[in-house]
């Protein structure tokens, strides 16, 4: 996948999610750390789409994903630095599944709500939380038209257009 296809909020997302995993000394960068990185995002666009897919405790899902990124292995000493993180099989996964919604949605960039679509299609402990909380494709899908109408995502900032129409 060409990083440049993601749009700038998306963008943004997975440079925190490394600089958590570099940070809490895992070895590898997982959807977790991207999902509670979309969620962290200031100005963001993951809670309001959320909220509105019926998502009333978006901070209990930050609990609950920051608990799991705790029971994940840490690496120290000097073989364990942050040139050795690696994406794990399923982040790959879900970056392709995202550029695969994108294509459907007919947009040009990867946005967060293409994030948050692959993330209904993950095997993990993200989409079991999704799924716990009430969030299905149909009522993410509805969010989404909500949010950004028929507006198709063409712009590396599309995020500030949906705000304003929000």
């Amino acid at each position: 996948m060409d990083v440049n296809r993601l749009t700038e909020k998306a963008q943004e997302a997975l440079q925190a999610a490394h600089r958590r995993a570099i940070r809490e000394s895992h070895q590898q960068l997982d959807v977790e750390h991207l999902f509670l990185a979309l969620l962290e995002q200031e100005d963001g666009l993951a809670i309001p789409i959320l909220q509105k897919a019926g998502v009333t405790r978006p901070d209990r899902l930050k609990e609950r994903l920051e608990q799991e990124l705790r029971k994940l292995p840490r690496v120290s000493g000097v073989s364990g630095g942050a040139e050795q993180l690696y994406i794990t099989g399923r982040l790959n996964r879900l970056l392709v599944q995202a550029e695969d919604e994108a294509k459907k949605l007919r947009d040009e960039y990867i946005s967060v709500e293409h994030l948050l679509l692959a993330l209904l299609e993950d095997t993990g402990f993200s989409c079991r939380l999704l799924r716990e909380y009430g969030v299905n494709r149909e009522n993410l899908m509805t969010a989404l038209q909500q949010i950004r109408g028929h507006q198709r995502v063409t712009s590396p900032t599309p995020e500030t257009t949906y705000q304003a129409l929000a």
